[in-house]
């Protein structure tokens, strides 16, 4: 039986390829989008699209069977539709859909590469290591968007069409600006996830496990702690620009950053977290499996 052997990007990549300095290669805009069009396609085309986006399906299915079910006398209409709102889209939504896209998304962009063998065939390409990296998240970024803010205006719509605030209040408003929270959040997810991807061999193991520990557990908890997490921020900024339930989280605005600070932080945040992977992406030596003679 043959065996595999793991040969360095330099000896896959040719003599040629191996005197090309990555210092030297200059940005090209139209290999740029070249190759943030093949990652798009490529998202597009992975099983993991349909899987979540069966997934984002449920807030909307679930929505239908609440606008279907006769709903308690007792309880307005408004107080009975707020509750159902607050459980599928401010909890569901971002607590567990958000942050389990970016994980797949974010940790395979470079690891499907790997294991498809395709990666060696981009480092070839004349763009430097840095650009790939960043061209391939902000295509990531894109993806997760916009399946996130589809399936919860989806979900919108199934809750509130027909009410008397759904062309006023409901659509554009509150859904453009519950929309604009999610995908700060998964600006902040995708950063994270894709330089975890490049440091931990099994990153999905430890991505799920920071999302149950820390975005999960500590920020729910009035720790300092909780001030590292994406959802402190987001729940903080949900109180700021929305203000539609309790406060939750034992939140307390009055010592809680302003909303400029809570963007300023999660921004700032995912440029350094995108920094890092970048660098480490430029001077990490990748080791492929490849059928011996290939």
């Amino acid at each position: 039986m043959k065996t595999t052997s793991k040969p360095s990007l330099g000896s896959l990549a040719g003599p040629e390829s191996r005197r090309r300095s990555p210092a030297g290669r200059g940005l090209s805009l139209s290999a740029l989008g070249a190759l943030f069009w093949l990652s798009l396609r490529q998202h597009c085309r992975a099983r993991r699209l349909l899987v979540l986006a069966l997934l984002f399906l449920l807030p909307t299915l679930i929505a239908i069977l609440i606008r279907s079910v006769e709903r308690p006398r007792a309880l307005p209409e408004a107080v009975y539709l707020s509750h159902a709102e607050f459980v599928l889209i401010f909890a569901l939504i971002p607590n567990a859909l958000v942050p389990l896209t970016a994980l797949l998304y974010a940790s395979g962009m470079i690891q499907d590469e790997i294991e498809e063998q395709t990666l060696t065939y981009l480092l070839v390409r004349p763009l430097p290591k840095w650009a790939i990296y960043i061209v391939k998240l902000m295509a990531s970024l894109l993806i997760t968007v916009l399946l996130t803010a589809v399936f919860t205006a989806l979900a919108y719509v199934a809750l509130y069409v027909g009410t008397a605030d759904f062309w006023g209040e409901i659509v554009p408003g509150r859904v453009f600006k519950t929309v604009c929270l999610l995908a700060l959040s998964l600006v902040g997810y995708c950063s994270l996830f894709g330089c975890l991807s490049l440091f931990a061999r099994r990153s999905l193991l430890v991505g799920v496990l920071y999302i149950f520990v820390f975005e999960g557990l500590l920020a729910n908890m009035d720790f300092v702690a909780r001030r590292l997490t994406v959802m402190y921020y987001f729940r903080v900024l949900e109180e700021r620009w929305l203000a539609l339930f309790p406060s939750n989280m034992n939140l307390d605005l009055n010592k809680s950053p302003s909303g400029a600070t809570c963007v300023a932080i999660l921004l700032i945040a995912s440029l350094v977290l995108t920094a890092i992977a970048a660098v480490a992406f430029t001077t990490r030596e990748f080791r492929l499996k490849t059928p011996e003679g290939s």
